[in-house]
């Protein structure tokens, strides 16, 4: 069965404005964008990707991708709201079954998808003013990571690994959030020709040759620094960002659901890293 694809015109043919629902967010670019619209005191409970403080005191419910129908049930909501990468269907379709509204927000890399989905649900949820000043200040951060982008004479490259227990190597290529977020911060990807992940031979890393290599910060924790990266994937020792330990990390959340906030916060934290000079055009927030 298909997911529930709720689109713009249907959401405003079939919705009108809701307010004082009951909602559960699935992903954690979703509740990131949930608090912006200043939609927390509606949530009644999150998955296990959005760890945000401001909803960190509400119930879990698991992982966005493998939700319990009844688990979900007894906390009496009137609507769940997630990306497409939600699921399972079977769980998705006993809601929709229970009355409960199921929103399923396209799950796409791009700055243009981003922006429609906050109005999406600045529209859906009476939040129309607040998802006007989110976009304004979105739009302006995009728009000097691009301009930005103008001033950098070349490129470095740079290639996002998922680094797996058995010492394999599984890199982001295109239609990826990784892919986005590297490329809005000026950087090229190798694996660009690669759709979406996809694990790579010890010939075909060495021959992208990276610059500069990016990790989750899941793996960043497990390896702790660059040093013990490298003794436990010896061959990145052998690309030009592995001599000149140009290994850098990103918050895993800002990689689920799609773009969202915090991957445009991530990408402008990572051209200050690749490009020192053009730290002084950008806002930055909290460094992970």
């Amino acid at each position: 069965m298909h997911k529930v694809w709720i689109s713009v015109c249907c959401l405003l043919l079939s919705f009108g404005s809701v307010a004082g629902e009951r909602i559960i967010s699935a992903g954690a670019g979703v509740t990131e964008i949930l608090i912006a619209l200043d939609k927390q005191d509606d949530l009644v409970a999150v998955d296990l990707t959005s760890r945000f403080p401001a909803v960190s005191k509400l119930p879990v419910v698991g992982y966005h991708r493998k939700l319990s129908a009844e688990g979900l049930l007894s906390l009496a909501p009137d609507m769940l709201i997630g990306s497409s990468e939600m699921g399972p269907q079977s769980t998705l379709d006993l809601l929709a079954q229970s009355g409960v509204e199921v929103m399923v927000l396209p799950t796409e890399t791009t700055t243009t998808n981003l922006l429609d989905t906050i109005v999406l649900l600045g529209d859906k949820l009476d939040r129309k003013s607040q998802a006007k000043q989110l976009i304004t200040k979105l739009k302006r951060d995009i728009h000097q990571l691009e301009k930005n982008q103008q001033q950098i004479k070349t490129a470095k490259t740079m290639l996002f690994l998922l680094l797996n227990d058995k010492g394999t190597y599984t890199a982001a290529g295109s239609n990826t959030t990784a892919h986005s977020v590297m490329t809005l911060a000026g950087a090229v990807n190798p694996a660009a020709a690669l759709h979406s992940y996809q694990a790579l031979s010890a010939e075909a890393l060495l021959t992208m040759a990276p610059e500069s290599i990016l990790v989750s910060g899941r793996h960043w924790k497990k390896y702790q620094n660059i040093d013990t990266i490298i003794a436990a994937m010896p061959l990145l020792a052998q690309t030009p960002a592995g001599r000149n330990k140009a290994i850098y990390v990103i918050d895993g959340s800002a990689l689920i659901g799609g773009l969202g906030l915090n991957s445009i916060e991530q990408a402008k934290q990572l051209q200050v890293k690749l490009y020192p000079q053009l730290s002084a055009n950008l806002e930055l927030e909290l460094e992970y």
